[in-house]
């Protein structure tokens, strides 16, 4: 077996990505050559990482992933891929622009030379001084941080996990220039902003602030639909948990003193409806069911 060569990554930054973007994307060659740097950048930082943190930041995105192609690929190598590639400066092109059908072999041929990137980097480590958008979340976020541990624990056999959180200042939400207007999409959840922009949206805002209020259920088809930012999920999550609130996506319940994942094989969220991944029962056990029934027993009005 050949060595893992971070060249691949290298060439697939600078040349296929690009390519793909402006060929098949109509992404503008500046900005293609733009995300391909962005995601080199993103994989240096995410591999100078310890593989414990590694696995804390790929949590929020397991559930969304379980199909991805290459469908042989490893369950975390897919969650790897969405974390360094798709939530990178990728997610400006799409949101502003035509480039949702390409996400697909975008994120496909990016698994293997992420492979051999991540590999050539546990064996022979690089001291990585540029930017990192992924270190010091731990800190920043402890509550979100214990939370996806917990996530990251019981993601394998499912079921209930407790969770302690950490005792830290009640986080507050942003205001003025970190709040900016955006449309609400059709489903009702808040409009995604780019993976690289920290930005809350005033929907997303007053979604939050009632079910702090009122220490109400947040349901979403998957938590990356409240942000493919990972420091603006981790504050999310930061100020859910410092509040009482719980989230309910497709496959996880999130409560301040326990984690649930489906047991068994996951659904597949659907971000035009998140709740129909929540009326399937199939894997739910204890209070992750009981919660799911109420939900969607107040949404059927049973």
């Amino acid at each position: 077996m050949s060595d893992p060569d971070p060249g691949h990554l290298t060439a697939y930054c600078r040349e296929v990505l690009p390519d793909m973007l402006t060929g098949a994307c109509e992404v503008s060659p500046s900005l293609a050559q733009q995300i391909g740097a962005d995601v080199l950048l993103r994989a240096e930082a995410f591999a100078a990482l310890p593989s414990g943190e590694q696995d804390v930041l790929i949590a929020p995105f397991l559930e969304e992933v379980f199909d991805h192609e290459p469908l042989e690929a490893p369950l975390a190598l897919k969650a790897q891929v969405t974390v360094v590639v798709r939530n990178s400066l990728l997610e400006q092109a799409h949101h502003d622009g035509p480039v949702a059908s390409g996400l697909v072999p975008i994120t496909r041929y990016a698994a293997a030379p992420l492979s051999h990137f991540l590999a050539a980097r546990r064996a022979e480590p690089v001291d990585h001084r540029g930017p990192n958008p992924f270190a010091g979340l731990a800190d920043r976020y402890p509550r979100a941080w214990a939370c996806l541990t917990a996530l990251t624990d019981v993601f394998a056999e499912g079921g209930r996990r407790p969770l302690t959180l950490p005792d830290a200042p009640v986080p507050q939400l942003p205001t003025g220039d970190e709040v900016a207007t955006a449309s609400v999409s059709s489903d009702g959840e808040a409009a995604v902003f780019s993976a690289i922009d920290p930005r809350f949206d005033q929907h997303l805002v007053g979604s939050l602030r009632r079910a702090a209020a009122r220490k109400k259920i947040l349901c979403t088809a998957a938590l990356s639909r409240y942000s493919r930012n990972s420091a603006k999920l981790h504050r999310i999550l930061e100020y859910t948990l410092a509040h009482d609130v719980t989230i309910l996506t497709t496959n996880h319940l999130i409560r301040h003193d326990e984690v649930w994942t489906r047991r068994g094989e996951l659904v597949k969220p659907r971000s035009s409806d998140p709740y129909a991944g929540m009326a399937q029962q199939r894997g739910l056990t204890g209070a992750h069911r009981k919660v799911a029934e109420t939900v969607m027993a107040q949404r059927t009005g049973a």
